[in-house]
């Protein structure tokens, strides 16, 4: 899985991308600071089993465990800051667009202060709520030149389909767009140029999923903001904490940042995405009142929101569980005795034999069968797998 971060610029990308990543990408005040794709991986959180199976510890080697929470990777990708026209190859936007080809899922950045405009300048009074039909915009008006480069009226839907491949849009998903349109392409042929923008939007919804970050919350008179953009998207409230509607998530990048570098330095025991944290260091006068304000913030808001927003992109848009491959099904264990060594990320749906292939090929080739060690049952090959599942492959020689 792949996440991509994008934005228009001077939003809090870059900044948003390090909080997740702990990679320093450049931060700076002004647009385009980021002018080449940063890659990098976050986490998202899971239980870990070690606590549920009454272990007093994991050796995690793929991933961390902080206090019962196993944190496992997932890459994210931050993009070059997109502006108007980009489709048509303004500011950065060929570099941009090529950055999320590859993305399966997308969480946009937006400035909850306003006071920054599309193209990052800097303003009084902009609406926050203005970028985030932006994005979709540009992003339907890129799939919808890639095909009109073919010719858009009457065009085979297999071409259509075939010039948008790049993008991982099969037929059977443009297909699936024409029909939620209302479109009938049951000749075989694309409809004209503001059919197939009208299609266009419709991709956008399936192919990347949109979390959308509305940042900088912690700054005073941006709830308001955030409110405003709440009632415009006319959705109904969803996700753990209660701060999304649907697919908006009131954060603070900056905060989260500066949590993790004061838990990294030791000043702080903190787990990301936790609404409060714990002073264990000797912190100056100056970083104990910026730590007060930021305890206060994070109670208020129920955490910074930056870690809630790659779990709901994880688990609610991409589908995604967390499984645990062992060798040992007794003491949940590798042959060397680490306990609960590996978390693998893999989509809803995977099977027994699916997750053997993805622990090393030749265990596909020779699976016999698995073992659920939580429950102490046998698998077979096509057994889906559930979230958390701790898992034995039995495989012959």
């Amino acid at each position: 899985m792949l996440i991509g971060v994008v934005g228009a610029p001077n939003k809090g990308k870059s900044t948003f991308f390090s909080a997740v990543t702990m990679v320093d990408a450049a931060i700076a005040n002004y647009p385009f600071t980021t002018v080449t794709a940063n890659r990098g991986v976050a986490y998202v959180r899971a239980p870990c089993p070690h606590v549920a199976l009454g272990l007093s510890k994991c050796t995690p080697k793929n991933s961390r465990c902080a206090n019962g929470t196993r944190l496992v990777p997932v890459g994210i990708i931050d993009t070059p800051g997109l502006v108007p026209d980009a489709y048509k190859g303004r500011g950065l936007g060929n570099k941009f667009l090529d950055s999320i080809r590859e993305a399966d899922a997308i969480v946009q950045v937006v400035d909850a202060t306003g006071k920054t405009d599309l193209h990052g300048n800097p303003c009084d009074s902009c609406d926050p709520a203005e970028e985030i039909a932006f994005l979709k915009n540009e992003i339907a008006m890129w799939i919808a030149d890639i095909v009109s480069r073919k010719g858009a009226k009457h065009l085979p839907v297999k071409d259509a389909a075939a010039s948008l491949s790049g993008l991982k849009i099969s037929e059977i998903m443009l297909l699936s767009a024409c029909k939620e349109c209302g479109l009938d392409v049951s000749d075989g042929a694309m409809p004209d140029e503001e059919g197939l923008k009208r299609i266009a939007r419709e991709l956008v919804e399936k192919r990347f999923p949109i979390a959308v970050a509305f940042n900088k919350i912690d700054v005073a008179g941006t709830m308001g903001n955030f409110e405003k953009a709440k009632l415009d998207s006319g959705e109904e409230s969803e996700g753990a904490s209660g701060n999304g509607m649907a697919n908006l998530f009131a954060c603070s990048a900056a905060i989260e940042l500066a949590l993790r570098k004061a838990a990294e330095r030791g000043i702080i025991l903190y787990t990301p995405g936790s609404a409060d944290f714990e002073v264990v260091g000797t912190p100056d006068d100056r970083q104990n009142e910026a730590l007060r304000k930021m305890k206060a913030f994070l109670g208020a808001n129920g955490g910074s929101g930056v870690q809630e927003i790659i779990d709901w992109v994880v688990y609610t848009k991409l589908r995604g569980i967390v499984v645990y491959p062992v060798e040992d099904e007794h003491r949940y264990s590798n042959h060397r005795g680490e306990v609960l060594p590996d978390a693998y990320l893999v989509p809803s749906g995977t099977t027994a034999v699916q997750l053997a292939g993805m622990v090393h090929t030749d265990l596909a080739d020779r699976f016999i069968g698995a073992v659920d060690a939580k429950r102490h049952i046998r698998m077979g090959a096509e057994h889906v797998l559930e979230n958390g599942d701790v898992v034995k492959i039995v495989a012959g020689r």
